[in-house]
């Protein structure tokens, strides 16, 4: 399951899976009506790398992905789109290993740029190279958060019109620097205030965080190009059910949110399954002795799964006696709202329609799996009601 280049660094290797998932829907999607695409890895490394060739880094991950879509749009949307790459890296070590590798490798396919500095000091330049009209997609992955995820720092990538974001936000940071007075500026400067989360449980203090966070990302964002919309995913540690990281995403369009959506379901269960390897091993090796039936993949599947119940009242709350039309932008607006995956809603509004509850008025007859067609009528859905009990 994991490879052995990510031992020791196995939240890389999740967070490596949604990037490489997501690109490449992300990109075959934007490729039909876009002429320029360009990526930008604002702290690309390399750094901690356990292949020689590059193979388990961001940088070789996007190339990759770039190349292979960039083919399938000449040859079978006959679309030839030009993909440009550009890669900051502060580090001058590191910096000298991405310029030879973007050198050697020849993408022949791509522009690609190696960018030498401080991301912080290079944002005018970075905004520079990618030209007004081109769709921009950042992935800002640095190693650390101050000077880096800070609303005013993050502003002038924030203002494009056309412009995706992947932004790693350090949440375990913030978690231990919370209350110390030397953090209180930077605290300030990423949520807009000194969030007061005293009487809150950890999870409630969690989910409060880092939704103001992505309320402030979208407030910097102009209004006037369309509805800033955000999605996450927690990263947790290895060992620890705590969260190490979230992968914070912004867009513009429902349909992104939905993609991001299913693609971080796809990566839920690979982490529970990650999860369970590090935690078997580590096992073996405080123990000594060899676990005869290994990964219990049951209990990897049952492991923090959302209680439909609670999705299913969530239903009953939207719906009315009155058929409403639930389409692509209803349902970005309650993935944005609950953080649950699109399967949730199917499987809770199928269970209430077997329940005699709810009802699909566009649904000649009972649909096995995806009950609810959102994207159906040109993407306005379906019409659904709640049945009066």
């Amino acid at each position: 399951m994991i490879l052995e280049n990510y031992k020791g660094r196995e939240q890389a290797f999740i967070k490596h899976n949604l990037l490489k998932q997501y690109l490449q829907r992300l990109f075959l999607i934007i490729g039909q009506h876009a002429k320029v695409i360009c990526y930008v890895d604002c702290f690309a490394g390399p750094w901690q790398e356990g292949s020689p060739d590059l193979n388990d880094t961001s940088i070789s991950i996007s190339l990759n992905i770039i190349s292979e879509c960039k083919k399938t749009l000449l040859e079978k949307m006959s679309k030839d789109v030009k993909f440009r790459a550009l890669f900051i890296e502060k580090n001058q070590n590191a910096y000298k290993k991405l310029k030879l590798f973007l050198e050697s490798k020849k993408w022949s396919n791509i522009e690609t740029k190696p960018m030498h500095g401080d991301f912080y000091n290079l944002r005018d330049s970075i905004c520079q190279w990618c030209d007004d009209d081109s769709f921009v997609f950042f992935f800002i992955d640095p190693t650390g958060w101050k000077d880096v995820v800070e609303i005013e720092t993050l502003k002038p990538l924030l203002q494009r019109r056309n412009a995706e974001y992947l932004i790693n936000f350090m949440f375990d940071f913030i978690r231990r620097t919370y209350g110390q007075p030397a953090f209180e500026d930077h605290i300030r400067k990423i949520f807009g205030k000194i969030p007061n989360i005293e009487n809150m449980t950890p999870l409630q203090r969690e989910e409060y965080l880092i939704k103001l966070y992505l309320q402030q990302l979208k407030n910097a964002q102009p209004q006037d190009y369309g509805k800033p919309r955000s999605a996450y995913v927690k990263v947790l540690y290895p060992l620890k059910d705590r969260t190490y990281y979230n992968l914070v995403y912004l867009t513009r369009h429902p349909l992104g949110i939905k993609i991001f959506m299913e693609e971080s379901e796809k990566l839920d269960l690979i982490q529970k399954k990650v999860r369970a390897q590090v935690k078997h091993d580590h096992r073996i090796r405080k123990s000594g002795q060899w676990e005869l039936f290994g990964v219990d993949n049951a209990a990897v599947i049952k492991e923090h799964v959302i209680d439909l119940s609670e999705v299913k009242n969530f239903w009953l709350k939207k719906l009315s006696l009155t058929p409403k039309q639930f389409g692509l932008e209803e349902l970005a607006d309650m993935l944005e709202e609950t953080g649950w995956f699109v399967s949730n809603f199917q499987s809770a509004f199928k269970e209430l329609e077997i329940e005699g509850k709810v009802k699909n008025c566009d649904s000649i007859k009972k649909r096995p799996k995806n009950v609810v067609n959102f994207l159906a009528n040109n993407n306005l859905g379906e019409y659904l009601m709640r049945i009066k009990q």
